[in-house]
């Protein structure tokens, strides 16, 4: 398998696992064949990640429970009206000229399209979901431009979660001049599962932080994560290693780059997307921080 590159950074191939870890292919970051996946450096914080991860309580937890993979975005089909909806939809400028159902929903439960332990689940009330739709995304108190939620009224909405495409209770807020409503998942947070291995807590000064990964679907073999790393350095590469229950991630550092022309390196963080090839479809394998120990969020999102 080639290892695909982006700026200085780039991505190796993983190590492959049947029933257990094992050695596997590798690319270079120059793109020779025949260096290990994961080097001296990442490999051995790996391994322990994912041998606390596979075959552990928190990951029957982390399956068995219910936990999305997506932002709560509201995007109609079509698109918006004006600049100034999106820019309303973005910052959570609405006002409510319809009324709240007062009182608990009914008791829903989440069901997964592949079958399976439905769950059902405590529930926001409609006043809540509508305070987390605004306060959320730091709604102001009197927008200049705010859209008119005319109807709400509680149902499903479809979501992907960590056990594949579910239907999940929902409510849904009608918004003037757009047929399709703005869903709020009715579901109240839940804590996720403590990880089996706590964080890295020394580094030496090569350990690039991951901030998300982009595998869009269960049938994903490469995907971009994105990763954090200075000014003056030479980029990252992320480092693979594949097992029968995760995928462990390990953002590395690369030698080169420069300083600027003073010899000074800016004090500033910069995002580099790395494109990662697996040997196998992600399917349902819970995605791992090495660095971290817990699952990488889905999408670039900076810690």
């Amino acid at each position: 398998m080639a290892a695909g590159r982006t700026g200085t950074g780039a991505a190796l191939c993983g190590l492959v696992a049947a029933a257990s870890l094992a050695a596997g292919c590798g690319t270079a970051p120059g793109g020779g064949g025949g260096a290990p996946a994961a080097p001296a450096d990442t490999r051995p914080r790996m391994e322990r990640v994912a041998a606390a991860w596979e075959g552990s309580a928190a990951l029957a937890q982390w399956r068995e429970g219910f936990h999305p993979l997506d932002e709560q975005d509201w995007a109609p089909p079509g698109g918006f009206r004006s600049g100034e909806d999106k820019a309303a939809a973005v910052n959570g400028n609405f006002t409510l000229r319809a009324a709240l159902p007062a009182g608990p929903p009914p008791a829903t439960p989440v069901r997964w399209d592949a079958g399976g332990t439905e769950l059902t689940l405590p529930l926001l009330t409609a006043q809540e979901a509508y305070e987390q739709v605004g306060r959320a995304k730091g709604a102001a108190a009197e927008p200049e431009h705010a859209l008119p939620v005319t109807a709400v009224v509680f149902g499903e909405t479809t979501v992907r979660t960590s056990r594949g495409p579910a239907r999940a209770p929902a409510w849904l807020f009608g918004v003037e001049g757009y047929d399709t409503p703005l869903a709020r998942i009715a579901i109240r947070p839940q804590e996720l599962p403590k990880p089996p291995i706590e964080p890295l807590r020394t580094f030496d000064g090569g350990t690039a932080p991951l901030f998300g990964h982009a595998a869009a679907s269960p049938d994903a073999t490469s995907f971009e994560v994105t990763a954090g790393h200075g000014a003056c350095d030479g980029g990252v590469a992320v480092d693979v290693l594949e097992g029968t229950d995760t995928v462990v991630l390990a953002g590395r550092i690369l030698p080169g780059g420069k300083a600027g022309r003073d010899g000074a390196c800016p004090a500033m963080m910069l995002e580099q997307r790395v494109p990662v090839t697996l040997a196998r479809p992600v399917g349902e394998r819970l995605v791992l921080d090495s660095e971290s120990g817990a699952p990488l969020e889905k999408g670039p999102r900076r810690r």
